[in-house]
């Protein structure tokens, strides 16, 4: 049974901007920000109209902006820790690659809005929410560059495309809703 999302989301298409976001803490052990860097940092020449933005804080910050600075990037923010909400209203991608993780609640609470997870196959969970390529993208071991950078191209290139799994995605995070969650645990207890 899913831990439940209890985020209000709208069943209406939300035009979406060019950008695509991580959320979480910045740090480098077990959520490898700094990887969200370097495949940005092949892509932003060849996308001059989309953005990346870093929706969280932590104790890698500061290494983050100097190397953010040293590549020379000039479309990634870091936004410190606020509400993400705003940042999944608008966002087409979520980027994840963290080395390890446990339910992976970002990618859940971005699914709500239609932003296509495009994540890193690292834990047993990331399979559990996401149907590759249906409603969002799984990447395998081992991490390369190449290969998320690949991905996000032809994401970033295929409107349809994006739009298609992007609709999927809202509706498979329907069944993190409080109410249908709620009723698999009374289901299992009357069983």
């Amino acid at each position: 049974i899913p831990n439940p999302i209890p985020i209000p989301a709208s069943d209406k298409e939300v035009p979406k901007e060019k950008e695509i976001i991580y959320v979480g803490r910045i740090e480098y052990n077990q959520k490898r920000t700094d990887r969200v860097v370097d495949i940005w940092k092949e892509l932003e020449p060849h996308y001059p109209d989309w953005k990346l933005t870093i929706v969280g804080d932590g104790d890698d910050r500061e290494d983050l902006q100097k190397r953010i600075h040293e590549y020379g990037l000039k479309r990634v923010e870091i936004t410190g820790f606020v509400n993400p909400i705003k940042y999944y209203q608008r966002a087409s991608i979520l980027l994840l690659t963290s080395e390890y993780e446990g339910f992976g609640l970002v990618i859940a609470e971005s699914m709500k809005f239609g932003v296509v997870p495009v994540v890193y196959n690292s834990y047993e969970a990331a399979e559990d929410l996401i149907a590759d390529g249906h409603n969002g993208v799984l990447i395998d071991k081992p991490f390369s560059i190449g290969v998320f950078s690949e991905v996000l191209r032809k994401l970033m290139d295929d409107k349809k495309l994006l739009n298609d799994i992007s609709r999927n995605a809202i509706k498979i995070s329907k069944r993190f809703n409080i109410y249908t969650v709620a009723n698999e645990w009374y289901q299992l207890f009357d069983d």
